[in-house]
Formats: C-alpha cells, sequence, structure tokens
C-alpha cells in the first residue's frame, strides 16, 4: 500500500522546525514573542521566578524566619500562577500557550512582593533588576536560537581554520608587534593594571561592542544579495533535500515574495557572523595568554611594582628564575585582557575588510544561507497560496 503524503501543515511544521535547528526562527511566518518565544521559555521562567523570591531569604536571621519567608515565596508563586491562569481563561495545571505583558510583569513583580512584604527594600531593587535581565537574556537565547545556532556556529568555524590560519599569518606578525610596544609602556598598566570590577568589564565591552557593530554593519549586502533568486526553478533545485522539497514550487512568478523583517536579517546576520565570532575568540584567547607568558618571563615584579604601585597581596609566585622570582600578578592578567581585547577588535575590523577572507567564508557559509532564503521562499509561497491546511 503506498505511503499517505503528509499533509502540508505537517510539512510546514517540518520546515518551521528546520529553521529552529539552523538558529534562524525568525524565518517563522507570524514568529511572535507571546506564543512562540516565552512559551518555549516557561520552565527557565519558573525556575528564574523561584530564585529571584530566595532573594529574601536571610541566613543571619533563625531556621524558622526563612523557612517562613520560603513558605511566602512559595504563595506568591502559587497566587500569581493562578491569577494568570484565570485571566487566560485556562486550566491552573496547564502550561501557558500565551504569554504576554501581564505574565512577564508578574515575573518581575512577583519575587520582589516577598522582600517588600519583609521589608528589604535594598533586596527589593536588586530582584526587581535582575528579573529584568534575566528576561532580557531569555528573550536573546529563545528568539533568536542561539544554542543551535552555537552548534552551527561551531561547526563552520572548523570548516573555515584553515582560510583563518592563512589570514592571522599575515596580520598577527604586525598586530603583536604593536601590541608588545603598548606591553612594555608604563601608560599602558598605569591604564589598565589597576582597572577592576565594572569599569574594567566595561571598559574590555566597549572594544566588543565596537567589533560587533563594525561587522553586522556590513552584513545587509550579504543578505540582500543570498535572498535573491533567478526564477522559481533555482529555489526548486536549493531545497532539494529539505522538508520544503515536499511543498514544490510554482512554475511563474516572483520568488521574493515577502520582503526580509528587520528582526529576521539580524537574524540571519548573526548566524552568518556567529563563527568568525568564535574565531576571532579563540585567537583573542591565544594572543592573551602570548601575554601573560611573555609577562611572566620578562617583566619583573619590581618593574610592575613601579608602573602600577602593586601591592604583594597581587603576586602570585610561580616558580624562580636565578636569582629572580617569576610571577604572574592580578595587573598582569589585566593588562593582557585588555591589549587581547583590543586586539580583537582590530583583528574584527582587518576580518571585515579583507577581500580575500571575506571572499572565503562567503563561499563557505554563502550557500547555506542562500538556501536558507529559498527554504523560506517556498515556506512562505505555500503559506500565502492558501494551501496549509
Amino acid at each position: 500500500m503506498p505511503d499517505r503524503p503528509t499533509p502540508v501543515s505537517e510539512q510546514l511544521g517540518e520546515c518551521e522546525r528546520w529553521f529552529t535547528s539552523r538558529g534562524i526562527p525568525h524565518f517563522i511566518d507570524g514568529y511572535a514573542a507571546t506564543t512562540d518565544i516565552w512559551t518555549r521559555a516557561v520552565p527557565l521562567l519558573l525556575i528564574g521566578y523561584v530564585l529571584g523570591g530566595l532573594n529574601a531569604l536571610d541566613l543571619d536571621r533563625s531556621f524558622g524566619w526563612n523557612l517562613g519567608a520560603a513558605v511566602l515565596i512559595i504563595a506568591v508563586l502559587a497566587v500569581t500562577w493562578a491569577v494568570a491562569s484565570r485571566l487566560r481563561g485556562r486550566r491552573i495545571r496547564a502550561l501557558p500557550t500565551v504569554i504576554g505583558p501581564a505574565e512577564l510583569a508578574l515575573f518581575v513583580l512577583g519575587p520582589v512582593l516577598p522582600s517588600v512584604v519583609l521589608g528589604q527594600w535594598g533586596d527589593a531593587v536588586q530582584t526587581g533588576i535582575e528579573g529584568v535581565a534575566v528576561l532580557a537574556a531569555i528573550y536573546l537565547v529563545t528568539s533568536y536560537g542561539v544554542i543551535p545556532m552555537s552548534a552551527w556556529a561551531a561547526r563552520r568555524a572548523a570548516a573555515q581554520l584553515g582560510s583563518l590560519a592563512n589570514l592571522v599569518v599575515r596580520v598577527l606578525p604586525l598586530l603583536l608587534l604593536f601590541m608588545t610596544f603598548l606591553f612594555i609602556n608604563a601608560e599602558v598598566w598605569q591604564l589598565a593594571g589597576n582597572l577592576t570590577g565594572l569599569p574594567y568589564v566595561a571598559t574590555l565591552g566597549v572594544f566588543f561592542i565596537l567589533g560587533c557593530v563594525f561587522v553586522v554593519s556590513r552584513v545587509r549586502g550579504l543578505v540582500d544579495r543570498l535572498s535573491t533568486f533567478d526564477d522559481w526553478n533555482e529555489v526548486a533545485a536549493l531545497v532539494a533535500g529539505t522538508p520544503a522539497d515536499q511543498l514544490g514550487c510554482p512554475v511563474a512568478g516572483d520568488p521574493a515574495e515577502a520582503p526580509i523583517s528587520r528582526r529576521a536579517a539580524f537574524n540571519i546576520g548573526l548566524v552568518s557572523v556567529f563563527s568568525q565570532a568564535l574565531q576571532i575568540t579563540l585567537v583573542v584567547a591565544t594572543i592573551f595568554g602570548f601575554f601573560v607568558l611573555f609577562g611572566w618571563l620578562a617583566i619583573p615584579l619590581s618593574t610592575t611594582a613601579a608602573w602600577t604601585a602593586l601591592q604583594p597581596s597581587e603576586v602570585t609566585v610561580l616558580a624562580s628564575f636565578g636569582q629572580r622570582p617569576m610571577v604572574v600578578t592580578e595587573s598582569l592578567l589585566r593588562v593582557s585582557g585588555f591589549l587581547a581585547a583590543f586586539s580583537g577588535m582590530y583583528l574584527t575590523v582587518v576580518l571585515a575588510t579583507d577581500s580575500t577572507y571575506r571572499e572565503e567564508v562567503a563561499e563557505d557559509v554563502g550557500p547555506e544561507i542562500h538556501q536558507a532564503f529559498a527554504v523560506r521562499a517556498a515556506y512562505l509561497h505555500t503559506i500565502r497560496s492558501g494551501d496549509a491546511r
């Protein structure tokens, strides 16, 4: 007996899972935060809710007090869940199918209530800020398929190591020469060696953000080129072997039926640069290790102390060579991290402007992105034509 054809709705579902597995969920038609993003993150939201409420606990108080606070936290969780379920018209035990602003507000404010009731206003403010930060992190990770995208990028990065090595051989000698000159400069040690905490993290973050902005700003041209097709015959050839192969393609018309949304363009841009970001991270880690090793071998403790007014508590003696101790200090680690982050930004600019490397990346990543756009064209055509049942 011949196999029954797969219903169109199931074929579309397979296409949507195909998009998600490749880190491009924003290619899904009608992809929305209320029904697609937050609902998939319900377990993470519940864990974050409970952990946020636990900020009300105070280990300096008695066991009985903390037990009562824990009961209050669970009670608030149960009440807010029941209220949200009632407002949405669903059973209390049922998982939500829609999570909108009301539920997200409860997620942020619910864990704050125990701290407010117990008079811990500092903890209440901290819990609210942490709740907003957790929501932002969950949205980015879930919305843009960061986990499957990371797996895809790791495979692409491994495939591109050869081309990266060729570029590094050309760029790294001059870069290391310039960076080494800065490394033995007292002003750099006075600046970066004494940076600590959030100011140091923010300084490194500036280099990272500048590099990302420069790369992403150049992605739009790549996306425009890879999302264009001559005709439906080209689309049909590209979707062969994918879930969209069963959908079929028309013989006439323009394949570019739907414009690329800003979020979808950003999503495909992340995919196209993610493997490059992993490569740059590998190079940055190598440069960081080089400067730590160089400083350990060549920079004596007296010189480090003269440059940074180093305190003895910041020193870890690892070995002695002759009469001189060889040490790694916190200042050495901070200076190495500062120069490595700066090198990463510089290398990012070079990778984005070097025509040879850009062509090699396009030849490696481009076909997969081009195929993803072809699957999207066939998928959207099926939905727009009313064949999805």
